[in-house]
């Protein structure tokens, strides 16, 4: 029986290594996405990144793509905005911020 509990003991020992394993390589990634998209350069490239996986993009155009389109901005959306968010939604809400004076102003330039 003590043989039993032992093995118990280092699975849950071995168990709860692994957990914070993940927990740290969690935590480090979410802070290095915090410091890179937290400046204005990363915000560049992170703006690139979504409007490269047409997050704004229309999902439906021609029949043959609606399924490519859709794959493609499901995976923006979970692999690419998700950890971003979650790391800090401040950073993408002020890239929407920017983004909507953009517009703003090349609608004045315009009239």
């Amino acid at each position: 029986m003590t043989t039993d509990s032992g093995f118990l003991e280092d699975e849950q020992r071995e168990a709860e290594k692994v957990r914070n394993e993940q927990r740290r390589i969690n935590e480090q990634f979410l802070s290095d996405v915090r410091a890179t998209f937290g400046t204005a350069q990363g915000k560049r490239v992170f703006t690139f990144l979504l409007e490269q996986g047409g997050v704004n993009a229309t999902l439906f155009s021609k029949e043959s793509d609606i399924y490519r389109n859709v794959a493609v901005h499901d995976f923006v959306i979970e692999n690419v905005l998700g950890p971003v968010i979650t790391a800090d939604e401040e950073i993408y809400l002020s890239i929407i911020r920017e983004r909507a004076e953009k517009i703003r102003q090349e609608e004045e330039e315009r009239k």
